[in-house]
């Protein structure tokens, strides 16, 4: 199989024979060091994964057990997993592998995100070669599955590196494909920064009958447009779009139409909304909420989901931004959201003061029209869709008298107004299944985490209070009851405009078979395009 990737910057395929236990930014003195997407193939094999509902299922570890305040938990080892090179895995050797990712290799970026197992990592230990045990500061009880996310799942040997089993050691030249992955890079083959050609090998997945792979070699080529990638597609010099840099949703419609194309979908809780100046006017105050209220009512999202996203979307309608119906973790009182309903948009802004008294077709109140409100967006390419999104808003709230005017900025320009607030509202998106509920919620505490303006503060504090202690929680119960608290805050003060669900699609030949999805677009390392076959 041939597999386009690629970014606007091009770093998708960067130095063949990476670490991918040290960082990019990483300073080592020898050694190429940086995680790339071949790696999901060379060396990804975590403990625990997630499925494509996004619930935590073993792999290297056939089970596991979480303590009950969640500080600690004790992974039982598969028997027979062995390197590349035939080195047998053992907990000594991940016990090396947590200790050189979190006490050195991605320990400064990972502090800066406030990725939580960094930041509460105390100490691991191998009580016997089966037997991995992790330990924390403080619990949490989202600690299983942010431990089955990817920045987990690429082990090396302490042996190939030097010096052997130091943490700070560099990887030795020879022994960069010395993985659990049932993969190696064929560098014959391959060229630094356009492609990658890798080939299957025996691996123990192969000795254990467990998850083999299909495919006995796959091409990783980096085309950087992603209308070329799509006419790539088209000519058939490529298998598949990586959908991480996915084809763009302009080009579905036609792609649809051609017999020698497939695109799978799978619906995900990838939430696009908008988010407020809930500290001035009109968002602010009850009047505000009133206001805020009417923009949920106003706006018809299965119109939005045909014009914007040519059906590939779902309406944002049951929820503020955790949805019960699409991800499973979440509890099902954080079901409550807005219905398209203009009679009830136009009173709520009648109760907030908000009239029509000169007869021009925009409301006014004390003297003050709601003219030119700054409705922001990116313009960054892998957005494209947000200009017809934001178009569709402008026209559906005209309808009711609300004028708004559309400013798009390029990326840097529009996450420096994170800070600054510099905008009357502004479109944003939350990350779907590949991350935990409460960290779904994060925006809502993010200038406690990060320096940044909250995406929704209430006046007495208490959404923030919420977020922060379900992130904390040491039960599922627990969790769920500060989840259904912010949900419950969150709906009855508007604090965000949901808009869509954005549908999860692949494009691909209509030869490949087997295609399954991984939880979430950021979870596309888990869609195992090696588990697909090509069709002749």
């Amino acid at each position: 199989m041939t597999m386009a990737v690629g970014t606007a910057n091009g770093d998708a395929i960067r130095d063949i024979g990476t670490d991918p236990t040290i960082a990019f930014n990483k300073d080592q003195a020898s050694g190429l060091v940086g995680r790339q997407y071949y790696h999901v193939y060379t060396h990804f094999s975590p403990l625990i994964t997630q499925d494509s509902d996004a619930n935590i299922v073993p792999y290297l570890a056939e089970s596991y057990e979480v303590s009950d305040d969640y500080k600690t938990i004790t992974f039982y080892i598969r028997k027979g997993v062995k390197f590349a090179d035939g080195t047998p895995l053992n907990a000594s050797i991940l016990k090396f592998n947590f200790d050189r990712l979190l006490n050195f290799g991605y320990n400064e970026s990972y502090q800066k995100s406030k990725f939580t197992p960094a930041m509460y990592y105390d100490y691991s230990e191998a009580p016997d070669e089966s037997t991995f045990v992790i330990h924390f500061t403080q619990g949490w009880s989202e600690m299983p599955f942010d431990l089955s996310r990817h920045q987990f799942g690429y082990f090396i040997s302490p042996l190939d590196v030097d010096p052997a089993w130091d943490i700070k050691g560099v990887l030795k030249s020879d022994k960069k494909y010395n993985g659990l992955g049932p993969y190696y890079v064929n560098e014959n083959e391959s060229i630094s920064k356009e492609k990658v050609v890798l080939q299957r090998r025996d691996s123990w997945r192969n000795d254990l009958d467990f998850d083999k792979p299909k495919l006995d070699k796959i091409i990783i080529v980096l085309i950087q447009d992603p209308q070329t990638a799509v006419m790539a597609l088209e000519k058939g010099e490529v298998d598949y779009i990586c959908r991480y840099w996915n084809a763009p949703l302009d080009s579905l419609l036609k792609l649809k139409e051609d017999p020698k194309i497939s695109i799978e979908t799978y619906p995900e809780s990838h939430m696009y909304f908008i988010r407020t100046a809930y500290w001035k006017e009109p968002f602010n105050g009850s009047e505000g909420i009133a206001f805020r209220k009417a923009l949920c009512c106003a706006l018809n999202r299965t119109e939005m989901v045909e014009g914007a996203f040519y059906g590939y979307a779902l309406p944002a309608t049951d929820s503020m931004g955790l949805s019960p119906r699409l991800r499973s973790d979440v509890p099902q009182c954080c079901q409550k959201g807005y219905d398209f309903n203009l009679d009830e948009a136009k009173q709520l802004l009648s109760e907030a003061g908000w009239n029509d008294t000169d007869g021009d077709g925009i409301l006014d109140k004390d003297g003050k029209d709601l003219r030119s409100l700054d409705f922001v967006i990116t313009s960054s390419t892998d957005l494209v869709w947000q200009k017809d999104l934001a178009l569709i808003v402008q026209s559906q709230l005209r309808k009711i008298g609300i004028d708004v005017k559309i400013r798009s900025l390029e990326s840097a320009a529009y996450y420096d107004l994170q800070k600054s607030g510099d905008f009357d509202m502004l479109m944003t998106y939350n990350m779907g299944r590949g991350f935990p509920a409460s960290q779904e919620l994060k925006w809502f505490n993010y200038k406690k985490l990060y320096g940044k303006l909250d995406y929704y503060s209430d006046q007495n504090g208490t959404l923030e209070v919420a977020v922060t202690n379900s992130q904390g929680a040491v039960s599922k119960e627990e969790r769920d009851r500060y989840l259904c608290q912010a949900s419950d805050i969150l709906f009855e003060e508007a604090g965000v405009i949901p808009l869509v669900y954005e549908m999860e699609y692949a494009v691909m030949s209509s030869d490949v078979k087997g295609f399954k999805f991984g939880p979430s677009m950021s979870s596309y390392y888990l869609d195992h395009v090696e588990d697909c076959w090509i069709e002749d």
